[in-house]
């Protein structure tokens, strides 16, 4: 898994396990809303870093499939009051950057195809 955590600070705010079969498909993303909501100056720190490897299959389902599973996990994280919370915490620059990044892409992808 591509995710690196602190362990300390995870087990103090419960762990990253969620109870559903449909939120357990962003559990990375939980767990970043979760430990930026308990706030104590916790910052979360972005690294890439490159691996190369054998291709993949690329075939269009396979791409299909794959940005469905990205959608449904977009859309379970619209409902839930992680991000509800994180929302009215923000300032606006933040509170557009987050709605564009998660929900606001499959919005904007729908209207734009009309």
């Amino acid at each position: 898994h591509p995710d690196m955590m602190n362990k300390i600070f995870m087990i103090q705010q419960g762990g990253i396990s969620k109870a559903t079969k449909t939120v357990n498909l962003s559990e990375d993303i939980f767990a970043g809303l979760d430990f930026t909501l308990r706030g104590d100056g916790r910052k979360i720190q972005h690294t890439e870093y490159f691996h190369l490897a054998k291709g993949r299959d690329l075939g269009f389902n396979t791409v299909l499939l794959f940005f469905s599973k990205l959608s449904a996990g977009t859309g379970e994280q619209m409902l839930t009051r992680q991000m509800a919370r994180l929302s009215q915490q923000m300032g606006l620059p933040e509170a557009l950057t987050l709605y564009y990044a998660h929900g606001g892409f499959y919005l904007t992808q729908f209207l734009l195809s009309k």
